[in-house]
């Protein structure tokens, strides 16, 4: 349970480059490195809830599969400022 008594959310979070988009401004994932052995058809069928993370930057959004270019992430944009990351990143040196 979560400490406030209610129950916490499952929540898968997927690292993805908010400026590698196609012409529908979906996020291209599948072509990047940091995918090669992500499962991301076993991700979409849990249909768990999904946040896109690109450094501090955060949006909720689901996975869909693309007959040319794999898969993609549907992006909610709405959501970019609602979510907070912590501790925030601090620049060293």
């Amino acid at each position: 349970p979560h400490p406030t008594g209610g129950a916490l959310e499952a929540m898968i979070t997927i690292k993805a480059d908010f400026n590698h988009m196609d012409e529908h401004g979906r996020l291209l994932l599948a072509d990047l490195v940091i995918h090669d052995q992500t499962p991301f058809a076993e991700i979409a069928a849990r249909r768990e809830p999904i946040l896109f993370t690109d450094g501090e930057d955060v949006v909720r959004g689901s996975l869909a599969p693309d007959a040319s270019r794999g898969w993609v992430g549907i992006a909610d944009w709405s959501t970019q400022d609602l979510v907070e990351s912590y501790p925030r990143s601090v620049a060293v040196g």
